[in-house]
């Protein structure tokens, strides 16, 4: 594999894709029929045995690993809430407790946790790493600081609007910026069953596909919108947090904002805030 050095870290060159939070599989088969190999990693027994059900075909060929563990800043293992939504599965107690405030109970279970730095030790360096792990992104996204490679692209899901600080939109893109990541996307995931892959493709080769809701969609230099520095991305997530308040200020008192949008919703308006996930570029990315 060719290595392209920058002044702390190389990208390598690699078909490989790591599908973080990988739940029952959605991403991974877009990954996979357009030709990558997968690494699937996810704390829930329950979605890892539905994926493996539901991508046999792949993990026969050879081309899918799916890893039923955690990712934490350490080894051992953890508490996870194994939510009703299976989506909304966390170690985060903060965001159980916001899931519960909706109705939507969990139970809790002792998982195996590992370092995504010891994953990728273990099987390889990756074009692309998509991280959504319901809280623990940041957390993920810091354990590569003493990993001396990078990918080319990476995605994580950003805790707005659980955490609707702009502190918390800097420290995101903090920990990217870190890792040697300079251009950015901010991607609505609640839009994303109206993403749409380009042909002729731009990652991969061309496979047509119909996006779930609650999936990553579009990756790379596929995923929409242009890229931004990190000035440019800050102020657009900036406007994004002024044009949703004075919500995304009551959503810090979730059990409020959630009795506010129930009487929205009765009154027949929608207060929701929406999902992002913020897509990076490496500065020393080929493209």
């Amino acid at each position: 594999m060719a290595v392209l050095r920058g002044a702390r870290t190389g990208i390598v060159s690699s078909d490989l894709i790591y599908d973080i939070g990988l739940h029952q599989g959605e991403d991974s088969e877009f990954y996979l029929a357009k030709g990558f190999r997968v690494v699937g990693v996810d704390a829930n027994p329950d979605t890892c045995r539905a994926a493996e059900v539901r991508l046999r075909d792949f993990i026969e060929a050879g081309r899918l690993k799916i890893v039923n563990v955690a990712v934490s800043d350490s080894a051992g293992s953890l508490q996870f809430f194994r939510s009703q939504k299976t989506e909304w599965g966390t170690a985060v107690e903060e965001w159980r407790d916001q899931n519960r405030a909706q109705g939507c109970w969990s139970d809790e279970i002792s998982v195996r946790a590992v370092t995504l730095p010891d994953l990728l030790r273990e099987h390889g360096a990756a074009h692309y790493i998509k991280i959504d792990i319901e809280g623990m992104d940041v957390i993920a996204l810091r354990s590569l600081e003493g990993v001396d490679f990078r990918a080319s692209y990476i995605s994580i899901e950003s805790a707005f609007p659980r955490n609707a600080s702009f502190a918390n939109i800097r420290s995101e893109f903090a920990a990217l910026s870190g890792l040697g990541y300079r251009w950015f996307k901010i991607v609505p995931q609640h839009e994303v069953i109206n993403q749409a892959p380009p042909e002729p493709a731009l990652e991969g080769g061309y496979a047509p596909f119909r996006f779930s809701g609650g999936s990553s969609g579009l990756f790379g230099e596929e995923a929409p919108g242009v890229w931004l520095s990190h000035d440019e991305a800050l102020t657009a997530f900036r406007n994004i947090i002024r044009q949703n308040s004075p919500q995304a200020q009551l959503y810090r008192h979730y059990r409020l904002f959630v009795r506010y949008a129930a009487l929205m919703r009765r009154l027949g308006k929608n207060v929701d805030l929406g999902w992002y996930d913020i897509h990076a570029r490496h500065a020393d990315a080929g493209n």
